[in-house]
């Protein structure tokens, strides 16, 4: 049981505090209007960023002990010697067999399933790639997107591009005809 409440926690731990990293971000969104109203924006995100994290310490704390406390571990079912299931005893239907289950259902061992926080089984068989086998040797996978130029090919190619007319001063006035400097017309 202690590895489901650890399990509960880290979920429970996982989910607040991305909702927490996601409401600072629509805080800091909204802090600069605080600077209208004669505040300085800085210490209004401090003293706000503070007061959230002290909520979200306290929605974890509630979170962790309702599910830890409507944590139930199931059994897995009974076999009986002809092949059938039976639900353990105090169920609605402990009497009652029944079907025999799919036979590559029977090879798995089941282990007691958290009944409402939904934790699923780590998959058993994991295989990763290295990432630098796929990019050297021949062009396959990752390294099949890669142009010719990131692999130095084409310099001769190249063509420096250069001004033809003497260079326009920002307090200079516009070439456009506009009659502004140059800095309020074309330069922004």
């Amino acid at each position: 049981m202690l590895f489901h409440e650890r399990m509960i926690m880290l979920q429970i731990v996982d989910s607040q505090w991305k909702d927490h990293l996601y409401a600072l971000d629509h805080l800091k969104e909204g802090i600069g209007l605080r600077g209208y109203g004669q505040r300085d924006p800085l210490v209004e995100y401090k003293k706000e960023s503070f007061a959230m994290f002290q909520a979200l310490m306290d929605r974890i704390d509630e979170e962790i002990l309702r599910w830890v406390f409507l944590y139930q571990a199931m059994a897995p079912p009974e076999e009986t010697p002809g092949g059938s299931q039976v639900e353990p005893a105090g169920g609605a239907r402990a009497a009652e067999p029944r079907r025999a289950p799919p036979p590559e259902a029977a090879r798995r061992v089941r282990e007691p399933e958290l009944a409402l926080a939904g934790a699923r089984p780590l998959p058993k068989n994991l295989s990763f790639n290295n990432p630098g086998e796929l990019l050297s040797g021949s062009r396959s996978a990752l390294g099949a997107a890669e142009p010719e130029e990131a692999h130095g090919g084409n310099d001769a190619n190249v063509e420096t591009v250069r001004r033809e007319g003497k260079k326009v001063g920002r307090n200079d006035p516009c070439p456009c005809g506009s009659g502004k400097k140059y800095k309020k017309c074309h330069g922004q």
